[in-house]
């Protein structure tokens, strides 16, 4: 029964995505950029920063999984797990190398990433860069497994420079992945924590120094996956949970106040050389009630030991569109 109930959910995923964007759903805006001047006006006589630091990379990367709406932390098996799940690198003895141009929001910025992994089970290593003028970040991840239960960690730097103003931080991501073979399927649970007590960004700038934070995310992730013939599909939801700033002393509310909790869904479908997907991503209600999500779509092509994947999401500001290459060494 769930063999031919998931596919269905794919394919009403697409509808939905369809139907939303037509009615001109609320779609997030995109979000700010910060400067040196941006976190001081933010901060002063308050040294927990004003939070939500490279908030750019809260979106995520890689174009499979944002074809998914972001649904990637149960899943985690691309060569981009360094971000959405270190844990997920030992899946597959494999050596992969992917590069990514993403262009955000109309083309009001982009972003380009290379990202790599090796695995051999029990064990797995990766990385990525991820740069977007003048934002540069660093990531390096070891993962192991045992049995069914993979546990993953990532370390970040943060390297941010222009203009005459600078900025240094660093970060530590923790994940978990469990996998539970059924019958004729695969239930999987996926979990991570990233930039553990909110990074402290340095700025410098004419010899003046400000500290901001990145925010403290938690993602849940749970996704099924099943065999059709020649070929697969697989569903995930995810539950996102973001505080952008540490409590502030005699802050009274704080939970209320900068709590953000968004789902994502997504779906994939594959065959021998071709793969389809689609998702809705930061599905929240608005301040004002409303429903405000992001609906995805994604393709991906396979000829021998080269993956070609592309992806798209609307916004209230302009269209994004991702581009994936993949070798397999």
């Amino acid at each position: 029964m769930i063999d031919r109930v998931c596919p269905a959910i794919w394919v009403v995923l697409i509808l939905l995505t369809s139907i939303l964007f037509s009615a001109h759903t609320a779609l997030p805006e995109a979000p700010e950029q910060f400067s040196y001047n941006k976190v001081k006006n933010n901060i002063q006589a308050n040294d927990q920063g004003a939070g939500d630091a490279a908030h750019f990379l809260r979106e995520g990367l890689g174009a499979r999984a944002r074809g998914m709406g972001g649904a990637f932390v149960a899943i985690g098996d691309g060569v981009s797990a360094s971000y959405w799940n270190a844990a997920g690198l030992v899946q597959t003895a494999s050596v992969r190398l992917e590069g990514t141009y993403e262009s955000r929001f109309g083309g009001l910025f982009d972003l380009q990433y290379v990202t790599g992994c090796f695995s051999s089970p029990p064990i797995g290593v990766g990385g990525a860069w991820i740069h977007s003028q003048p934002y540069s970040v660093y990531l390096l991840s070891v993962a192991g497994k045992l049995e069914n239960l993979s546990l993953g960690l990532t370390g970040k730097l943060y390297d941010f420079s222009a203009n005459g103003e600078g900025a240094h931080g660093l970060g530590i991501d923790v994940g978990s992945l469990f996998r539970i073979p059924l019958s004729k399927s695969e239930l999987a649970f996926g979990f991570t924590s990233t930039d553990i007590g909110w990074s402290r960004i340095h700025w410098q700038a004419g010899g003046q120094t400000a500290t901001d934070r990145v925010a403290w995310v938690t993602r849940l992730g749970t996704a099924l996956k099943g065999p059709l013939p020649s070929g697969g599909w697989q569903c995930a939801l995810d539950l996102e949970l973001a505080f952008p700033r540490p409590p502030r002393q005699g802050e009274d509310d704080y939970f209320s106040k900068t709590l953000q909790a968004n789902l994502a869904l997504g779906a994939e479908v594959w065959f021998d050389w071709i793969a389809f997907r689609a998702g809705l991503a930061n599905i929240n209600l608005g301040e004002d009630g409303g429903l405000s999500l992001s609906p995805s779509l994604g393709l991906s092509v396979k000829i021998e030991e080269i993956g070609l994947d592309i992806a798209w999401t609307p916004s209230l500001v302009g269209q994004s569109y991702l581009l994936s290459v993949e070798f397999r060494l």
